[in-house]
């Protein structure tokens, strides 16, 4: 049984109970043995036979050629190795041990096992791209409930991505094998010993200066750090962030991340949340993180601009977030209140990594929660995701005209938008470039029915309800009118209130709102015959809408009868399979008729 308590992208903290063992995960199972001591630290341990020890051990019984006894509730059963990717040729024995050898996805998903061990995983440490493919169909089989192992493999350098990539359980016997060549470890990669001279570390083994051992006790202790960072790092949703900095330590990290991020985005992307922390685009990696590209995805497919624009104001992005509140944004703003009519105007910010962001979706994540190294240089491929997106957005939408008040993506965003005046005269907020801003926006506007701001507000409240919800959801705005100053904005209609932008960048809804999409069957998640009050448990629910993600604003019904909605803390698969854990976080409530 898993019990998880924080998610970040396919990795996940928590307590898994399972047989006779119980160790939280992620994890490491130090390897223990009458001429190995595991360290004091150690929360589970991995042996080849049974020893008393007050910490849950892992029995590894060995091979079908040369098998070993073990306690069946607590032990990895004898096993034939046989290549990753290909299904073993003896049936694997389900009926007396706690975890399943597999080295397939063949018959996971049929499988009553708690937990699943990677077999040969070694031999992937030099097939990165069969190693991701594997881990993606793995995982994917395996499901939320259960967890997998993969031995032999974990060292302080890409202890990240294997937690990254969905392993629960690791051990510590590659450290170990790294000590008895005479290599010292660390995050950033490995060293002779013999080169090092003094080692350039304070622990309790490196102060020894007691030979092998002491280069064991580093190691061991080495591995131990990086999974607290690693636990840490999930805990805090930065994991991803943590990853990029290990990839380029280490060509193996750097494979597996880009086979993962550019061949199985539709395996990682349902575990990114619609909202979260400040996601931290500091390397080229950032161009794939699953968030951004999904991000870019639903401008492309769910995105179209307001009615009521016309007129295309192409602008640069800010350091400081949202974009609104920048200086930079507020002289951009004040040139564009001059212009007569500027409720007629779109303004796109034009970044990286996201693209492009429309100045109505500039609250939603990640577009209000990104930090760049703002240098005013673009590299090749930050260029063409702009000039893709731009040409998206044009294919997509009709303008009259387009401004393009930029300075140094001038260069190929003329590639894309070869009708467009472009205004900057050195840098964009120079009085001269804002003065050509003013002016380009009066011509561009003349002629153009003048639009109202409370017009222009609904188009943007049905672009958002639409951007969040899919197609259907600007249904939600569809009729209605709207009270309250931006950003705090409710949408009501016939005196009742359906949603409210809030400061997560979202709509969040109401009982009435929620059956609004219900009749859409729009983020639907359906559940046992029972009237939420509090939180909705996924032991309680029967199915769930494909598309929803953590941090979604959700409808909880029973047969078409809305009973709750709230904001989702688990993606749809894991609320339809979950046995344990909040899935809905209930924010408004439907009394018992009994009551």
């Amino acid at each position: 049984m898993l019990d998880v308590k924080e998610r970040c992208g396919v990795a996940r903290t928590g307590s898994w109970r399972a047989g006779t063992i119980a160790i939280e995960v992620p994890s490491i199972l130090f390897f223990a043995s009458p001429r190995f001591t595991p360290p004091s630290f150690a929360e589970a341990l991995i042996a080849s036979a049974p020893m008393p020890d007050s910490r849950p051990v892992v029995v590894d019984r060995g091979s079908v050629f040369l098998p070993r006894d073990g306690p069946p509730g607590s032990s990895i059963p004898p096993d034939i190795a046989v290549p990753p990717g290909t299904e073993s040729p003896i049936p694997p024995d389900r009926e007396s041990s706690l975890f399943e050898v597999v080295s397939s996805a063949a018959g996971v998903a049929e499988s009553k096992s708690e937990g699943f061990v990677l077999g040969g995983a070694a031999s992937l440490l030099s097939e990165p791209r069969m190693f991701a493919e594997l881990l993606a169909k793995l995982k994917t089989a395996v499901g939320p409930n259960r967890v997998l192992y993969a031995p032999g493999i974990a060292l302080p350098s890409n202890l990240a991505i294997l937690a990254y990539c969905g392993i629960d359980i690791v051990d510590s016997i590659a450290a170990l094998f790294e000590a008895s060549r005479g290599r010292w470890l660390s995050p950033d990669g490995s060293w002779p010993l013999s080169e090092l001279g003094r080692p350039p570390c304070r622990c309790s083994g490196c102060l020894s200066a007691d030979g092998r051992k002491a280069l064991i006790e580093h190691n061991e202790t080495s591995l131990w750090e990086e999974m607290e960072l690693v636990r840490t790092c999930i805990r805090s949703g930065e994991l991803r962030e943590l990853v990029e900095r290990r990839a380029v330590n280490n060509p193996w990290n750097t494979a597996v991340l880009r086979h993962m991020d550019l061949r199985h985005y539709d395996f990682q992307e349902p575990h990114f949340p619609v909202a979260g922390k400040s996601v931290k685009a500091y390397s080229h990696a950032s161009l794939t993180r699953p968030d951004v590209i999904r991000f870019r995805k639903r401008i492309k497919e769910r995105h179209m601009k307001p009615p009521s624009a016309k007129v295309l104001l192409l602008l640069p992005c800010s350091a400081r977030k949202p974009y609104s509140l920048s200086r930079s944004h507020r002289l951009f703003r004040e040139a564009l209140m001059s212009c007569g009519n500027p409720w007629a105007v779109h303004e796109v910010i034009v970044t990286s990594p996201l693209g492009i962001v429309p100045r109505e979706l500039e609250l939603v994540y990640p577009a209000a929660h990104y930090d760049i190294p703002v240098t005013g240089d673009w590299s090749l491929d930050e260029a063409a995701v702009v000039k893709e997106d731009l040409r998206h957005l044009l294919a997509n939408n009709a303008y009259d005209r387009i401004v393009a008040h930029l300075d140094v993506e001038k260069p190929f965003v003329e590639d894309a938008l070869v009708e467009a005046r472009f205004t900057c005269q050195g840098r964009a907020t120079d009085g001269p470039s804002l003065e050509n801003l003013s002016t380009a926006l009066r011509e561009a506007v003349e002629g153009i029915p003048r639009v109202r701001r409370e017009e222009r507000y609904k188009g943007d409240m049905a672009v958002l309800a639409r951007f969040q919800f899919g197609p259907g959801g600007e249904e939600l705005v569809k009729g209605a009118e709207l009270r309250g100053r931006y950003p705090d904005i409710k949408i009501i209609r016939g005196g009742v209130q359906l949603a409210m932008l809030t400061e997560r960048g979202l709509l969040s809804l109401t009982i009435e709102g929620g059956r609004e999409l219900s009749q859409r069957n729009i983020h639907c998640v359906e559940i046992d015959d029972f009237f939420p009050q509090g939180s909705v448990f996924a032991i309680g629910i029967e199915d769930a809408s494909e598309d929803i993600r953590i941090g979604d604003d959700v409808v909880v019904r029973r047969h078409g009868d809305v009973r709750a909605v709230g904001v989702a803390q688990m993606s749809s698969r894991e609320m339809v399979e979950g046995e344990r854990g909040v899935a809905v976080k209930v924010r408004h409530a439907v009394r018992s008729k009994s009551i």
